[in-house]
């Protein structure tokens, strides 16, 4: 029996759907791929930027192994942990109200709903000129309302204690960033079904009963995901710290990505900072492989 003509020949590829996503392949390859390992095989040499065009000094896996006894970065993994909980957690139980409220009925919404978005699109150096205005130890806004209230005896120089200098940065850094939150989770609530909780109001469920067991499991893996987003940002957040204090007063805002910025930008170095992105980034990857983890087990609960 003639083998047939189909079997014969060879199969032909169709290549115009590789042709609609090569754009996007190469433009990924060029600005996140080729950067990556650029950064990688920095961090295995002893290299700053008056030396880089002659290669610098191999050193292996030395950067890596002098990390673990800098204390600064290893400083630098609490504060990073400490400025990414406070500021994510506090994001999020701001945002989940507004959010909330924007979903239901009353006149002027459009407006309530653009005015929210307005700390979001301040510029991160507008947003820190703002706050350290707010907070000057001379004219400041914040000192002249404690003044007035009784809490304080003296104007403070708040951005010169280091507990408050990171409270201040991320008291900013919530305000700027809740309405990316809130925004996210009404497109997230919009979707719910009215049928939902109308079969929830029959069976006599509260305001309180419909949120926790209508709203809450159905925008779960939203919030999951927005705080999977927000962590690997503020992970490697720069501008409001360095622009508010540029980590200090001393340390105290030194997370390790302001720290690996402030030893490029103000003593050249290009080996080791690499060495403590890379040490980030697996950081983050492992933190983000157990917000997935999650994230699937929400959506496979409910």
């Amino acid at each position: 029996m003639p083998a047939q003509s189909g079997q014969s020949k060879k199969r032909k590829i169709d290549w115009f759907p590789y042709l609609l996503v090569a754009p996007a392949v190469l433009l990924v390859a060029v600005l996140a791929v080729y950067p990556a390992f650029f950064a990688l095989r920095l961090s295995l040499f002893d290299i700053d930027l008056l030396n880089f065009t002659r290669g610098g000094e191999f050193i292996g896996l030395d950067n890596y192994r002098n990390a673990f006894q800098d204390d600064v970065f290893i400083g630098g993994l609490w504060r990073t942990l400490r400025w990414v909980g406070l500021v994510a957690g506090c994001q999020m139980m701001i945002a989940l109200p507004v959010a909330l409220f924007l979903n239901t009925r009353f006149r002027g919404r459009p407006i309530v709903r653009a005015a929210v978005l307005i700390p979001y699109i301040v510029p991160a150096a507008v947003v820190a000129i703002i706050w350290r205005f707010m907070v000057d130890s001379n004219f400041g806004v914040i000192n002249d309302i404690l003044m007035r209230i009784g809490v304080i005896d003296s104007y403070q120089a708040w951005m010169a204690q280091p507990t408050a200098a990171f409270l201040v940065i991320s008291f900013a850094m919530i305000w700027a960033g809740f309405p990316f939150y809130a925004v996210t989770l009404l497109a997230s609530l919009q979707v719910i079904s009215e049928d939902l909780y109308e079969a929830a109001r029959i069976d006599g469920a509260g305001a309180w009963q419909q949120f926790r067991f209508v709203t809450l499991p159905l925008i779960l893996p939203t919030i999951l995901l927005l705080l999977l987003l927000r962590t690997i940002w503020l992970s490697h957040n720069i501008d409001l710290i360095f622009l508010m204090s540029e980590g200090g007063p001393g340390y105290n805002n030194y997370t390790i990505a302001v720290y690996s910025f402030i030893l490029t930008w103000s003593r050249r170095e290009l080996g080791y900072p690499a060495a403590l992105a890379i040490m980030l980034a697996i950081v983050l990857l492992i933190a983000s492989a157990i917000y997935i983890y999650f994230i699937e087990r929400s959506r496979e609960a409910f």
